[in-house]
């Protein structure tokens, strides 16, 4: 052996993509003067730079070559012990080739990439996204998929969750994506979204993503539900203000024409009228058209008003002082009060009221008379839960009882 070449390191790491030089010497054995011609060789050899090709020493001499090593980030760049070997040859002898050889631990890196095939998609509500995962990396890469949405306008689902890719390879994912809220939209919205894939011990990728939402409702269409809006409003401003008024007070005329007929002009509180011996002539023979009596009395009008202060009750009572034939009943509740009013005879409830359904005045014709006998009592009671008029301190209700006292 004419020739010799060792490198200074034994075993050393590196990274894929960084560089890394080495000292390689090389000894003339003989006593003559040679050239050599110095070659990476292997399965590394690409990844091998000599500073000096080609080198001439003395018999005896020797002289160190820089060897740069520079294993490139790929995915074909295998994790794990690599030998890098450099060939000597000697242009005296070729025979007399020799190699030195050193092992080189390539360290594993991680590179996966997330590649949008859709990146923009329109939707009103969901839309389907398709991504590649692409591992570029020189292990295998066991990746969980994430949607990353700060707003929280957008939620997924991805066919599948996780993937594991080999280096080199791709992997086809789907998202199925949902917008939340904002059902009702005048103009186009955009949702903005990023897609994350994690993994252990690796920074986490991302590919950005949007889902187009158009317009639901249009302009024109808004205007037009504003313009219905407003008509409805109109309308119900009409009923309100005009058109139930006007048949309030013609429904309350009518009642009170029919009560002035049946109702004497001067009262009092309470007060029972029967005419003296000298107003005879008021008398009233009631007959039917064949002749026959049926009752024989004079009109009588009877006026009971109580003010009951509010969640308080309040009562009015007469006694009449002959027979009695009850025919005709009004309520008065001139300012719309709430509560319940009764008439009572003898203690017992022979009507009873509602004062919410009545407004105004409510009149009562009886066509079989209620026959009172002398002596009887007749109560007039109200309880007050709501007073109508703000101006007023107490509920204000009165009832007149119309019919015929009955002469002995």
């Amino acid at each position: 052996m004419s020739v010799q070449a060792w490198f200074s390191n034994d075993e050393l790491s590196i990274d894929p993509g960084a560089s890394i030089t080495l000292q390689l010497t090389v000894h003339n054995l003989g006593e003559s003067t040679d050239s050599y011609t110095i070659l990476p060789a292997g399965l590394t050899a690409s990844w091998v730079a000599v500073s000096t090709p080609n080198l001439t020493l003395f018999g005896g001499s020797q002289e160190v070559v820089e060897i740069t090593i520079s294993p490139p980030a790929l995915p074909t760049t295998a994790a794990g012990p690599s030998v890098v070997a450099i060939r000597v040859l000697p242009t005296s002898d070729v025979d007399e080739t020799v190699v030195a050889e050193l092992t080189v631990a390539i360290e594993s890196f991680a590179d996966t990439r997330l590649i949008a095939l859709q990146p923009v998609v329109r939707g009103r509500r969901r839309a389907s996204f398709e991504f590649m995962v692409e591992n570029h990396g020189n292990t295998l890469a066991s990746c969980r998929l994430h949607l990353v949405d700060p707003t929280r306008r957008v939620d997924g689902a991805f066919d599948p969750p996780a993937v594991g890719v080999a280096p080199g390879g791709s992997s086809l994912v789907r998202l199925r994506a949902k917008a939340r809220g904002g059902r009702l939209r005048r103009t186009t919205r955009t949702l903005d979204f990023d897609v994350e894939a994690e993994q252990q011990d690796a920074a986490p990728a991302s590919a950005a993503m949007a889902l187009v939402q158009p317009p639901t409702v249009s302009g024109t269409t808004v205007g037009r539900i504003a313009a219905v809006l407003v008509l409805i409003g109109a309308v119900v401003a009409a009923w309100f203000g005009v058109v139930r008024p006007e048949i309030r007070d013609a429904a309350q005329g009518q009642v009170d024409e029919r009560i002035a007929e049946l109702t004497p002009t001067d009262t009092e509180v309470p007060t029972t009228t029967t005419p003296s011996d000298e107003q005879a002539t008021g008398d009233v023979d009631t007959t039917d058209d064949v002749g026959a009596t049926t009752t024989t009395g004079v009109p009588t009008f009877i006026r009971l008003a109580v003010a009951p202060p509010l969640t308080e009750t309040d009562d009015q009572s007469t006694s009449v002082e002959a027979e009695f034939d009850m025919t005709d009943v009004r309520v008065e509740n001139p300012f719309n009060d709430g509560g319940q009013a009764t008439l009572l005879v003898n203690g017992e409830p022979r009507f009873v009221w509602s004062l919410d359904n009545v407004r105004g005045q409510l009149f009562e014709p009886r066509i079989t008379p209620i026959r009172l006998e002398a002596g009887d009592n007749i109560t007039f009671s109200v309880r007050c839960d709501e007073i109508g008029d703000p101006s007023q301190s107490t509920c204000t209700n009165a009832v007149n009882i119309g019919g015929l006292t009955i002469e002995p």
